[in-house]
């Protein structure tokens, strides 16, 4: 046999095993980037922080592979294979969390005492989250900011909040704020609490706490506070809108942008972070709330870069 017909008969018995040998380091490559999205809801802002993630994602990572899943329907072998899983709204991280998928989950759209009790992850299973809440450190600060002639601070705390409330409290202290704080265990024991801590004027902090501050209660929140002479500050652009003087919050798409940003960086082979509060925030104000209350108001959007500012500023 010719040199010639020996080599050619060399490679064609070669080939295949190379080929087949790319596809599949092709397929692990593939395999890699892929990120499973799994949403509580097709309403608004889930689609608009999916949007946003995707974006980001996309930007950082073009070769991300990124599939949505709904979380009512979703099941654990729809979560295998994929190099992180991301989680949008409460009801998606119960789901998840309770599936167990030994891959990296984060969390995105949910209350921080939401996350708390999730079910732990397996060992070896990081996961993390971006929650909703904003640090009350933030808070404070832009009372201190907004309204510097107010001395007092109103909270009223549940059973799921009361950690919420304590880090306020401490918070508002630090900065040499009053502070009356009660806690309720029942919707009939919502007017007496508020009765009881604005019976000086001061601001109410509403905290995150469905059972408390939701759609039922919030105008009676609102309503009492407005006759108490006290201005809110509220968790939502809803709740300016509705009459809190002011409002701290994240939108769906700041949450997913920060979202999108931690994806690219677990691709790359990075740890998901710590736990923590969205990285960007938004201030609103109520220019009829603060007039009817005689309050001169820096425009919102000074508060927020100068919130921003500081927050660069710390060490």
């Amino acid at each position: 046999m010719s040199f010639r017909r020996l080599l050619l008969l060399l490679l064609w018995c070669i080939l295949p095993c190379v080929s087949h040998g790319m596809a599949a380091h092709a397929d692990n490559a593939t395999s890699e980037l892929r990120v499973a999205v799994v949403t509580s809801s097709h309403e608004a802002p889930y689609q608009e922080t999916l949007q946003a993630l995707r974006a980001a994602l996309s930007a950082a990572e073009p070769g991300a592979n990124v599939e949505v899943l709904a979380g009512d329907s979703v099941a654990a072998g729809d979560l295998a294979n994929r190099r992180l899983i991301v989680t949008v709204g409460t009801q998606a991280a119960q789901r998840v969390a309770e599936l167990g998928p030994a891959r990296p989950v984060l969390h995105t759209l949910l209350p921080a005492s939401a996350f708390e009790r999730l079910p732990r992850p397996q060992a070896g299973a990081p996961s993390s989250a971006i929650f909703l809440d904003q640090p009350a450190e933030r808070q404070i600060a832009l009372l201190r900011l907004a309204l510097p002639d107010w001395p007092r601070v109103a909270l009223i705390s549940g059973s799921a909040s009361d950690g919420i409330a304590s880090r306020l409290r401490d918070a508002a202290t630090a900065r040499h704020l009053l502070v009356r704080a009660t806690s309720v265990e029942a919707d009939d024991d919502l007017y007496p609490a508020l009765q009881q801590v604005l019976a000086e004027p001061a601001v109410l902090v509403a905290v995150p706490d469905p059972r408390i501050f939701n759609s039922y209660t919030v105008q009676n929140v609102l309503l009492t506070a407005y006759r108490n002479r006290s201005p809110v500050l509220g968790f939502s652009a809803a709740y300016v809108r509705a009459g809190a003087l002011l409002g701290l919050y994240s939108t769906p798409a700041q949450i997913g942008a920060q979202a999108g940003g931690v994806a690219a960086r677990v691709l790359r082979g990075e740890r998901l972070p710590a736990p923590a509060a969205p990285a960007q925030f938004e201030v609103g104000i109520n220019l009829n709330v603060a007039r009817s209350l005689g309050i001169a108001m820096k425009p919102a959007h000074e508060l927020t870069a100068e919130l921003q500012r500081r927050e660069r500023a710390q060490p």
